[in-house]
């Protein structure tokens, strides 16, 4: 009996012993390991999409904020933390779903944002012709006169509502400071009616060739004729005034040429010739490199 009764009391303290060992060991891997928290931004993963479809609206990465022992969290990246979505047997439309998040090796404690709003829709593909958007302004006096585009059309895949919204595709052609033709490869854009870029959009091909010709520009304008005259009318009489027809002349030449022309004038008209009324053709000093619907304009001078 009495070695039963400390047979008991031996084990009683073998287990006191044992469960303050335990508690002795916890706290000092509390204090060597203890538990911290950290935040990791990790990509958001889009899980169960149905086939077809396409997820819009959703960030690429959410903050996840994780707890573990301080000797675990050492070793670990963004990786090994997940973040996702489910969209299993969600339908076309604004969807308001929750961010679920996993990590292995500790315990997630929180997720930022921890719901999003999506927007699930079906894909749709369309055959768009390519059209050139021109930037920039070429050499002066030179005019953009041909594009081509190879190919002159592309196929675009996207969400349905996106591709319904989307007015052309253009290959954006810079020709600052350009006098030759030239060849470039560009980047298509597909665009809105509105004129805004669409960057969901995939065009495939996703580049074209462009090839430019350049040609001289000409432009018309139209100035007055001035009548230049020199001596004086005979008996006495003086010039009360020189007109002439037509009192305008139409100038072509290129824009650098003409807009420093105002006017143009005539070869001097000899007054010794007139004692009264009377009238002559005279030549036009047209301006070098220019081009002129007419060459002389008759002019009628006024004696008094």
């Amino acid at each position: 009996m009495m070695g039963n009764f400390f047979d008991r009391e031996n084990m009683l303290a073998r287990v006191i012993a044992f469960l303050i060992a335990c508690a002795l060991w916890m706290y000092v891997m509390n204090e060597q390991n203890p538990l911290v928290e950290r935040n990791y931004v990790v990509n958001l993963e889009l899980r169960n999409v149905p086939e077809g479809m396409i997820v819009l609206n959703t960030p690429d990465k959410v903050r996840v904020k994780v707890q573990a022992q301080r000797t675990v969290l050492g070793d670990i990246t963004e990786k090994e933390v997940t973040a996702y979505v489910d969209f299993a047997d969600k339908n076309i439309g604004q969807q308001a779903l929750p961010v679920k998040a996993q990590f292995n090796q500790g315990t997630v404690l929180e997720v930022y944002p921890n719901n999003i709003y999506a927007y699930l829709d079906s894909v749709t593909e369309k055959v768009m012709e390519v059209d050139t958007r021109v930037i920039g302004i070429p050499a002066s006096d030179f005019t953009l006169s041909k594009r081509e585009v190879i190919p002159d059309s592309v196929t675009v895949k996207g969400a349905t509502h996106r591709i319904n919204e989307m007015a052309r595709v253009v290959a954006p052609v810079d020709v600052s400071e350009r006098e030759n033709d030239f060849q470039v490869e560009s980047t298509l854009i597909a665009m809105s009616a509105n004129g805004l870029e669409m960057p969901d959009l995939q065009i495939s091909p996703a580049k074209a060739q462009v090839k430019a010709s350049l040609v001289r520009q000409m432009i018309t304008v139209e100035v007055p004729v001035v009548v230049e005259t020199t001596g004086a009318l005979t008996g006495g009489m003086t010039m009360k005034r020189a007109v002439c027809e037509p009192a305008t002349v139409k100038l072509t030449a290129e824009p650098s040429i003409l807009q420093s022309i105002t006017e143009v004038k005539t070869q001097p008209v000899d007054l010794g010739k007139f004692s009264a009324n009377g009238n002559v053709e005279a030549v036009l000093l047209l301006p070098e490199k220019t081009m002129a619907d007419t060459h002389t304009v008759k002019v009628h001078i006024e004696a008094e």
